[in-house]
């Protein structure tokens, strides 16, 4: 049942227009492994969020042990965690929206655009990271094994999206072909967490 997953990945990749697509089961998760790969791989040590913005990006953060420092500043639909190359585009899914160079985490909780319920993906050019992330968000694991088929060689997460999440994203994606995609949140629908 894995391919319907791998289905899914493709069919956001393409319509986003980035190289890689990788299926969590939430954007928060999305984030986190994009922010623990540049913390383990590139010395990440310090983050800008806004100052208004959803609750559990700052909290991700602190739990990966991220310094924070808050910005004023509007935003419609994502916006760029300052010092790393993530964005969070859990507010916004639209074609060809893509960044090179970034990894682009979005949402497909029941309130955005296109949902399974509760998933995400982390979008990317970058394929060392995609091939880490793949392993990250199962465990450690390659999920195309079986068990005791399968050496991991990672200490992971389980923050896979389940293939019956994916078969729900593609059911509802049919619906959204030739509409137009526009940002359903802007700073002004959170408040201020700078304090948290």
């Amino acid at each position: 049942m894995w391919n319907y997953v791998t289905t899914f990945e493709n069919a956001i990749k393409e319509i986003v227009g980035a190289p890689y697509g990788i299926a969590t089961d939430c954007c928060t998760h999305a984030i986190f492994i994009s922010l623990l790969w540049q913390k383990e791989q590139h010395g990440l040590k310090k983050v800008g969020l806004p100052s208004q913005t959803y609750i559990s990006v700052p909290q991700t953060c602190r739990h990966l042990g991220l310094k924070i420092y808050y910005y004023d500043e509007s935003w419609e639909g994502f916006y760029h965690i300052f010092g790393s190359n993530t964005i969070d585009s859990a507010c916004h899914f639209s074609e060809k929206t893509y960044t090179e160079g970034y990894h682009h985490c979005l949402s497909f909780h029941h309130r955005k655009t296109l949902s399974t319920v509760r998933g995400g993906m982390i979008l990317t050019d970058d394929k060392e990271f995609e091939e880490w992330a793949r392993l990250m968000i199962y465990d450690g694991r390659d999920k195309n094994k079986m068990m005791k088929d399968d050496k991991p060689t990672l200490c992971g997460y389980h923050y896979y999206m389940p293939p019956e999440t994916a078969i729900m994203g593609l059911e509802n994606l049919a619906y959204l072909e030739g509409t137009k995609h526009e940002p359903i949140a802007t700073n002004k629908n959170y408040d201020d967490v700078s304090h948290i």
